[in-house]
């Protein structure tokens, strides 16, 4: 089943954060995440680009919160190109599971989600 159809495991939040992107190749990209659940993230530029990855590329990533950041590893699950038939509902960009997180991160990146949930001005 595609990650589109599937049903969320977790509630999403929207969120305008920076992201540091590494890459296999050492390529490191920032990019700027449209929401997160405790599974995963979107993430995109303003900037229309074709994106370096492909769905499998695994990723480590730094979501920064506050002067704090969650890291952990990532999967590529989905890449929305400009021109496609979902650009048409989503902004171009791509979204990863989150598929390696330590406790550290975890209970940052669980109070992130509860302080937006919150209401808190992010």
């Amino acid at each position: 089943m595609s990650e589109e159809v599937r049903e969320r495991s977790a509630e999403r939040v929207r969120v305008d954060a920076f992201v540091k992107v590494h890459g296999a190749d050492g390529q490191e990209l920032v990019f700027r995440t449209r929401d997160l659940s405790e599974h995963g993230l979107f993430l995109y530029t303003k900037v229309a680009r074709s994106y370096p990855f492909k769905i499998g590329s695994a990723l480590q990533l730094e979501l920064y919160d506050y002067d704090e950041a969650v890291t952990c590893k990532v999967v590529v699950v989905r890449i929305v190109e400009s021109g496609s038939t979902e650009a048409s509902t989503y902004p171009t960009g791509f979204g990863v599971r989150i598929v390696e997180l330590e406790a550290a991160s975890r209970t940052r990146l669980d109070h992130m989600i509860g302080r937006i949930r919150a209401g808190e001005v992010y």
